[in-house]
C-alpha cells in the first residue's frame, strides 16, 4: 500500500468512527421518540459504514474502536426492534397505556390457587419447615425489590419473584445435583440459550440482575406456550417438552390433573404454598421476621478488562465488597461482554471512580488470557473478531500457519495483551454500560395452547401400604372406577407410593365440560422429542 493510500485509509476509518458516534446519538435519540423505522435506518447506514471501514484495514487502535461502535450499534438496533415489536403487539391487543391506565392502582396479576396439596405445603413452611422458610423469607429482603423491579421490567407478573423461594431460597450460590447454579437454578445450557455468560471467568447465573433477567424471559417463553402458569411453571421445573408430552399423552390442559414427575408435582403447590404466605406474612406467624437491607450499589461500565484489586484500591473499598456486590465474578478479574466491563460497586463509590479517572488516574491493563476452543466452522479471523484482537497476532501466539493448519477442538490462547486496551471510562449510554444487561435473543416456540389450570376441588392422595382403590374410595366418597379414570389405571391393582389425583363431583364435572376443549386444542399438538431434563431446583423439602 502506498502512503497515500495509508493516508487516505486512516482519514476514511476516522470519519466512519465519527459518523457512527452520530448515527449510535441519533437513533438513541429516535428510539426514545418513539420513531423506530427511523431509528432502524440510521442504525443500519453506521452499521454498514462500520463494516465498510473495517473491511479497509484500519490500524489496531481504529480497528478497536470500530469494533466497539459496532458492537454498540447493534446492541441498539436490537433494542429498537425489541421496543417496535412491544408497541405494535400493545397496540394490535389494544391494551395501550392510556391516562386511564398510569393513573390506575396497581392490581395482582397471580392468585395463589389452593387444594389439598398447596394446603399441605402450606402446614410444613408454618410448622417443621418454618426454620428455613425464616431464613429463606430473611434473605429475600435484600433482593425482593431488585427481582420485583426487573421482572416487571421484562413484561412479567412481579409476583414470580416468590419462584425464587422454592428454587434456592434466595442464595446466590445455590447449587443442584443436577449443576444447576444461582438464584433462578439454570444449568449452563438454559443459562447460555437466553444470553448469559458462563465461562472461565464469570458465571453470570450467580448475578442477581442479569440471572433474573434471564429468568423472567425464560417464563415469558413458557407462558407463549402454555398461556397459563401453573403449566410454565412446572415446565420451568421439568422442562417444556415433559410437559407437553404430558399434555398430548393425557388429554388435559389442566396442571392439576396431569401426571408429572413427582418434583414437578410438588413444585407447583409449593409456589402457591409460598405466595399465600408471603401475601398475608402476619396470618401465618412471619410478620415479626427481620429481613436483610436490600441491596444498593453503584455501577461503573469501562473498556477493556478489569482487575477487582485495583478496582477495590481506586474506589477505596476491599476486595471483598467488590465479591458480594459482583457474585458471577470467578476470578480476581473479568473481561466484559464485547469489550465493556460493567461493575457494581458500594453505593457511593461509583462518583469516586469516575472522579479519579476523568483528573488522570489510570488502572492497569489486565494480563489475563482466555482459552477458546475451536468449534466447527470457525475461522481465526471470525474468533478474532469475537476477542477483539488481531487474526495475524493471534496466529503468531499460537503457532497457526500453512504447517499448522486451525482444526476442530483446537485449544487456543488469546492473552489480553493482543488487544492492548487499558480500562478506560465507558458510554453511559451504552445499554452495556447496566449491570442488568443481558443481550436478547430469538427462541423459537415449538407449540402454543390456551391452559386452564384450576386446582379447586383437587387432591393428591399417596398410597399407602395395604390400601385398595375401594378402599381409597370410600375415603374420598367416590369409586374405584372412578379413580382408574381419573389416573388412567386399566388394573384393579395399585402399588403403595403411587400419587394418585382424587377429584370432587363438581371437579369431574368441569373436567369433563372442558375435555372437549382440550381435546380439540391437543388433536394438533407437536411435541418435541424427549431429551435430557434441563432444569432441577436445589434444595428439597418434604411436608
Amino acid at each position: 500500500m502506498s502512503p497515500l493510500a495509508a493516508v487516505d485509509s486512516s482519514a476514511g476509518s476516522a470519519s466512519a468512527v465519527l459518523n457512527a458516534r452520530l448515527a449510535y446519538q441519533t437513533a438513541w435519540a429516535q428510539r426514545q421518540a418513539g420513531a423506530f423505522d427511523d431509528a432502524e435506518r440510521t442504525l443500519r447506514i453506521g452499521l454498514d459504514e462500520v463494516a465498510a471501514a473495517l473491511a479497509g484495514a484500519p490500524d489496531q487502535s481504529t480497528r478497536g474502536e470500530l469494533t466497539d461502535l459496532q458492537a454498540r450499534l447493534a446492541g441498539l438496533r436490537q433494542a429498537v426492534a425489541h421496543d417496535r415489536q412491544a408497541s405494535a403487539e400493545a397496540a394490535r391487543t389494544g391494551n395501550v397505556a392510556d391516562e386511564k391506565v398510569l393513573n390506575a392502582p396497581a392490581a395482582e396479576e397471580l392468585q395463589p390457587q389452593f387444594n389439598a396439596d398447596v394446603y399441605r405445603w402450606i402446614e410444613f413452611f408454618t410448622g417443621n419447615g418454618r426454620s428455613s422458610f425464616e431464613r429463606w423469607l430473611k434473605r429475600s429482603g435484600r433482593y425482593m425489590a431488585l427481582f420485583r423491579a426487573i421482572l416487571q421490567k421484562e413484561g412479567l407478573p412481579p409476583d414470580l419473584v416468590h419462584l425464587v423461594f422454592v428454587e434456592s431460597g434466595f442464595n446466590l450460590n445455590a447449587r443442584s445435583v443436577s449443576r444447576a447454579v444461582g438464584p433462578w437454578q439454570m444449568l449452563r445450557s438454559s443459562a447460555r440459550l437466553f444470553g448469559l455468560d458462563v465461562n472461565q471467568w464469570v458465571d453470570e447465573r450467580k448475578d442477581p440482575e442479569k440471572s433474573t433477567v434471564a429468568a423472567a424471559r425464560y417464563l415469558k417463553h413458557l407462558y407463549a406456550i402454555f398461556g397459563d402458569w401453573p403449566l410454565a411453571l412446572a415446565s420451568y421445573n421439568a422442562g417444556e417438552g415433559t410437559v407437553l408430552r404430558a399434555i398430548k399423552k393425557q388429554g388435559t390442559t389442566n396442571y392439576w390433573d396431569l401426571h408429572l414427575p413427582r418434583q414437578t408435582e410438588d413444585y407447583v403447590p409449593q409456589f402457591m404454598a409460598v405466595l399465600a404466605i408471603t401475601r398475608d406474612p402476619e396470618k401465618y406467624g412471619f410478620d415479626d421476621v427481620e429481613l436483610d437491607e436490600p441491596m444498593e450499589f453503584d455501577e461503573v461500565a469501562l473498556k477493556g478488562a478489569v482487575d477487582l484489586r485495583s478496582l477495590a484500591s481506586l474506589a477505596e473499598c476491599s476486595v471483598e465488597e467488590l465479591r458480594q456486590l459482583n457474585p458471577a465474578v470467578v476470578r480476581h478479574a473479568v473481561p466484559g461482554k464485547d469489550g465493556v466491563t460493567t461493575l457494581r460497586v458500594p453505593r457511593g463509590k461509583g462518583e469516586i471512580i469516575t472522579r479519579k479517572l476523568q483528573e488522570g488516574a489510570h488502572l492497569p491493563r489486565v494480563d489475563l488470557t482466555v482459552r477458546h476452543r475451536v468449534r466447527r466452522g470457525e475461522t481465526l479471523q471470525s474468533i478474532a473478531d469475537v476477542y477483539h484482537v488481531s487474526a495475524q497476532g493471534l496466529a503468531r501466539v499460537n503457532g497457526i500457519g500453512h504447517k499448522r493448519p486451525l482444526r476442530r477442538g483446537m485449544l487456543l490462547s488469546v492473552p489480553a495483551s493482543l488487544a492492548g486496551r487499558t480500562p478506560a471510562l465507558a458510554d453511559s449510554t451504552d445499554p452495556r454500560a447496566s449491570t442488568a444487561y443481558v443481550p436478547e435473543r430469538t427462541i423459537r416456540t415449538p407449540a402454543q395452547i390456551s391452559g386452564q389450570s384450576s386446582a379447586e376441588g383437587r387432591a393428591t392422595h399417596v398410597v399407602r401400604r395395604g390400601e385398595t382403590l375401594d378402599k381409597i374410595a370410600e375415603q374420598y366418597g367416590c369409586t374405584a372406577a372412578d379413580i382408574r379414570r381419573w389416573n388412567h389405571i386399566k388394573g384393579s391393582a395399585v402399588r403403595h407410593g403411587t400419587r394418585l389425583k382424587i377429584l370432587t363431583n363438581e371437579a369431574d364435572e368441569a373436567k369433563m365440560k372442558a375435555a372437549s376443549a382440550d381435546s380439540a386444542q391437543i388433536a394438533n399438538l407437536h411435541v418435541p422429542a424427549a431429551k435430557r431434563k434441563h432444569h432441577r431446583r436445589t434444595h428439597k423439602a418434604t411436608p
